[in-house]
């Protein structure tokens, strides 16, 4: 199993709406990308200064199973409409288990 992790950071004026709306469009993508064994999203706590915004938690069958997910047009379609305005930065990691 391949576990995938992204953090997105968020910029500093970035609204609460504005960060609904991006984890609304996370949400969408397993119902988009065929291959996504399980997937969680949500908008950070606030518990720790400077922690990153949103965080997404996926886990895929196989290495082909991710790339088919890290490459699908959604992101393009979904994601980044609504997230390359609001997003300072981002981190992913990937690692088997």
């Amino acid at each position: 199993m391949i576990q995938h992790i992204t953090l997105i950071y968020f910029k500093a004026d970035t609204t609460d709406e504005r960060k609904q709306a991006v984890l609304a469009a996370f949400q969408q993508l397993p119902d988009l990308i065929p291959g996504i064994k399980a997937f969680r999203t949500g908008l950070d706590l606030e518990l720790l200064e400077g922690n990153a915004g949103l965080a997404v938690v996926a886990e895929f069958a196989s290495a082909d199973d991710f790339l088919t997910y890290s490459t699908h047009a959604a992101h393009a379609e979904v994601i980044f409409p609504v997230c390359g305005e609001v997003m300072a930065s981002y981190a992913t990691s990937q690692f088997e288990f």
